[in-house]
C-alpha cells in the first residue's frame, strides 16, 4: 500500500514530513539550508508555539529544493509532494512537460494559473506532474494564459532557452526569414582552417 501520510497535513507538519524524507534531524536540515538550527525548528512548530515561523514563498522554494519535494505542496498542500510522476523520490524519473517551468517563469502559483484558465490548482498540479496528460486541448487553453505557444509548453524549458528568442524569430515575416537567418549566422564562431 502506498504511503499517503503526506495528505491533509498542516503547513508545519508538511515541513517536518518533507524534511524527514532527506534528513535525520532538524539540525541536519538546518546545516544543509545554511540556517541556524533553532531558526529552522521554528518552521516545524505549530502556530500555538511562541517560536512559530510561518513558511513564506522564498523559503518554501529553498526548503523544497533541499527536501526534493514540490514547493507548491510544501507551501499550501496543492497536489502531491513528488517532483516526478513516479513519485516517492524515484531515481531517474523525468518531468513529462514544461508546464511548471513556464508557470514559474511567469511568476504564477498553481492557484493563480488555475484561476486564469477557470480550473483548479489540483488539475494544474496533475498536469505538471503528468498524472493528467497535457494534450492539445490543455496546451491550447494554458498557452495564452502563460503568454506562449502551445508547443512550447511541451518542448521548451524557459529557464534553459530564452523564450523571447523563439517569439522574436517566429514573428519575422516569412519573406524576411532568410535574411534574418543570414544575420544570425554571423554570430556563429568562425574557425579559420589552418
Amino acid at each position: 500500500m502506498a504511503d499517503d501520510s503526506w495528505r491533509d497535513l498542516e503547513l508545519w507538519d508538511r515541513v517536518k514530513w518533507a524534511r524527514a524524507l532527506r534528513f535525520e534531524s532538524a539540525t541536519a536540515a538546518a546545516a544543509a539550508l545554511d540556517i541556524q538550527p533553532g531558526t529552522y525548528r521554528c518552521y516545524e512548530r505549530g502556530p500555538d508555539s511562541a517560536k512559530f515561523i510561518r513558511l513564506e514563498y522564498q523559503h518554501a522554494k529553498r526548503f523544497a529544493k533541499a527536501f526534493k519535494v514540490r514547493w507548491e505542496w510544501l507551501l499550501d498542500g496543492t497536489g502531491e509532494p513528488w517532483l516526478t510522476k513516479g513519485g516517492a523520490g524515484e531515481v531517474g524519473a523525468t518531468t513529462t512537460n514544461n508546464l511548471r517551468a513556464w508557470r514559474e517563469y511567469r511568476g504564477l502559483t498553481a492557484a493563480e494559473l488555475a484561476r486564469k484558465v477557470k480550473s483548479s490548482a489540483q488539475v494544474i498540479a496533475d498536469l505538471e506532474s503528468g498524472a493528467v496528460e497535457l494534450g492539445d486541448k490543455w496546451r491550447s487553453v494554458l498557452a495564452p494564459a502563460l503568454g506562449t505557444r502551445p508547443g512550447f509548453l511541451q518542448d521548451i524549458d524557459p529557464s534553459e532557452v530564452d523564450p523571447a528568442f523563439f517569439e522574436t524569430v517566429s514573428a519575422i515575416p516569412k519573406e524576411r526569414r532568410r535574411q534574418a537567418l543570414e544575420i544570425l549566422q554571423t554570430f556563429k564562431p568562425y574557425h579559420r582552417p589552418r
